[in-house]
């Protein structure tokens, strides 16, 4: 090993030299992290927006869903009530006597139903025929907004609006003297009519429990963009309401406010969610200040690093430089005289120029072996994949023989050749993902030759993603578990995989393999996730564990399996893996 050319170059470096190198790399390290802390400032402002956003429009849409499912058991009545024999003996019945005991018993449902339905304000029916309007109410309701029903209802009908066009209109929003109602009005053949209302004051109860703050609001829309109630609020702030709006906005003019909504199902109106922006970056400022103090902090760390640096450092390397160069002059005499420096110096001074060969080819021989060991640990992990259904599939050709099925025999033949190809080529440390869905798709057709009727599968991936590099076999040991433990001859089984690219916080794939089968037992996802061996009666389980320690050597700790079961029944088990592997792995 020649040597003395690089002690001559550090010899030939003079203090000036380095001072400026040591301001360069200052420099360096200082401008990175003041242009980071500013993106950072700007991404931590949009992250928060985005789960602000996301979480109150959570809320919308759990309100909405509840709003929506009481008007929806309000129409169910109404139905009913449409279809019961009270309202028809009301048309059909011979006497008077008839028509009167059948119109108590139509006030005496309304009376008795207005109570199951809290958040109607009243409950009508109006026979256009003898002119009898039937009617109950809730106590919160004014008697003007009974008077003003009535007389929206007579004059509805007085249009002459046929059932057809009036029984398809949602929930409708009407306005009357500073008041905001919701109707639903329903009509039969014959010309009766049968509805319910609600003054939109009841539904904005619920939406005040939202978090947004004491200068923010939730209010109902109606499909015009108008507030049906706190219409203050609309004008003072000077909000923009946009409708139907796919994500949050921001708009307002003396305050900024993020905004969210969220349109009814069956009425005419949306819900929305007007979040003062200062609430939600009231912690934001703090950060700033420590992000703007923290570039001076680090310039003031560093300097004096550097002043101890080249204390302890620095000048005992220099005086060590100083003896190695007379000692390639020829003075073999030659001693560094002994000044206060650590320990680890003192023995450097008298053991350096042997230890540098020895350390540098320990190092090379350390690093081979921990490759060729991680290479053959790998190799080990595939191989232990065997296919289990080796034996069934066999059994299934020489059964399909018996039948004399040459067509099925053929299929099965093809995709038991192309799946044990790839199992036999699959010690490579990656494969396209075109070749991994291709073998997935042999296996599943596999299934459905043995089980047919029984199973369904479906694969969903973005052709941009084919060429993308990903473990062999890894997917396909999460379809086989679904297989394994969602297959029965009960009812048909569908197999669902899900392939997308995902942007944070780091870019890669999300996988998703979903079925519709019992799912995961009591107890296994926690174990799974504990990276515990599952053993029951059927035996040890190694898949998972298996599958999480290969990823673990390919990407370390940056790929993620989750499990979970789905509603009403199944299970799913997401993986999600780097674009690249782990920079000290194999590849």
């Amino acid at each position: 090993m020649n040597i003395k050319p690089r002690y001559r170059g550090l010899r030939q470096l003079t203090w000036q030299s380095i001072r400026v190198r040591m301001i360069g790399g200052l420099l360096l390290v200082v401008m990175p992290l003041i242009g980071f802390l500013l993106y950072s400032n700007i991404y931590a402002i949009d992250v928060v927006r985005n789960q602000v956003a996301s979480s109150n429009k959570d809320l919308l849409v759990l309100y909405r869903d509840q709003i929506d499912a009481k008007l929806k058991e309000a129409d169910d009545y109404l139905i009913e009530l449409m279809i019961g024999t009270d309202l028809n003996e009301l048309d059909y019945a011979l006497n008077p006597e008839e028509r009167f005991f059948a119109s108590q018993r139509v006030a005496a449902n309304l009376s008795s139903s207005i109570s199951r339905y809290s958040v109607l304000d009243g409950l009508y029916v109006y026979e256009p025929s003898s002119d009898n309007y039937y009617y109950s109410f809730q106590t919160r309701s004014t008697y003007e907004d009974r008077q003003y029903i009535r007389s929206h209802v007579y004059e509805t009908l007085k249009a002459g609006a046929s059932p057809l066009e009036l029984n398809r209109k949602k929930w409708y929003v009407q306005n009357h003297n500073g008041q905001t109602y919701l109707i639903r009005l329903w009509k039969m053949k014959n010309g009766t009519t049968v509805g319910a209302w609600l003054n939109a004051r009841s539904f904005q109860t619920p939406l005040e429990l939202l978090s947004v703050g004491n200068k923010g609001a939730a209010l109902l829309i109606d499909d015009g963009g108008k507030a049906m109630v706190n219409q203050t609020f609309i004008r003072d702030s000077g909000v923009e309401v946009q409708l139907n709006p796919q994500s949050y906005y921001l708009t307002g003019t003396s305050s900024r406010y993020l905004t969210v909504g969220e349109h009814s199902r069956l009425g005419e109106f949306s819900l929305y969610a007007f979040i003062p922006e200062e609430t939600i970056l009231q912690h934001l400022p703090t950060l700033k200040t420590i992000s703007t103090l923290l570039p001076f902090g680090s310039v003031v760390i560093l300097i004096i690093g550097l002043i101890l640096l080249r204390k302890w450092l620095l000048v005992p390397i220099n005086r060590l430089l100083r003896a190695m160069n007379r000692i390639q002059q020829g003075h073999v005499d030659t001693q560094i005289r002994e000044y206060p420096t650590s320990i680890e110096f003192r023995v450097m001074n008298d053991t350096f120029n042997s230890m540098v060969g020895q350390i540098k080819s320990l190092r090379i021989n350390i690093y081979e072996e921990q490759l060729n060991k991680q290479k053959a640990e790998l190799q080990h992990l595939q191989l232990q994949i065997k296919p289990h259904f080796y034996i069934n599939a066999l059994n299934m050709i020489h059964t399909l023989a018996r039948r004399n099925d040459v067509r099925r025999i053929e299929d099965m033949s093809l995709y038991m050749v192309r799946y044990f190809r790839y199992m036999f080529q699959s010690n490579l440390t990656f494969v396209s993902l075109k070749d991994e869905i291709q073998h997935i798709r042999n296996y599943l057709n596999i299934q459905e030759l043995r089980f047919p009727s029984q199973i369904v599968h479906e694969i969903e991936v973005p052709d941009f993603l084919l060429r993308t590099p990903v473990p062999p076999l890894v997917i396909q040991t999460l379809v086989e578990n679904a297989m394994k433990h969602a297959i029965s001859l009960d009812e048909p089984v569908r197999v669902q995989v899900r392939v997308e690219m995902d942007e944070s916080p780091e870019r890669g794939l999300i996988i998703q393999i979903q079925d519709t089968g019992p799912g995961f037992k009591e107890g296994m996802i926690d174990k799974i996730a504990a990276d515990e061996r599952i053993i029951d009666e059927e035996g040890e389980h190694i898949g998972f564990w298996n599958l999480k320690q290969r990823l673990r050597l390919l990407y370390g700790n940056r790929a993620k399996v989750e499990l979970r079961n789905v509603q009403p029944h199944g299970a799913m088990v997401e993986l999600r893996l780097p674009f690249s592997p782990d920079g000290g792995t194999t590849v």
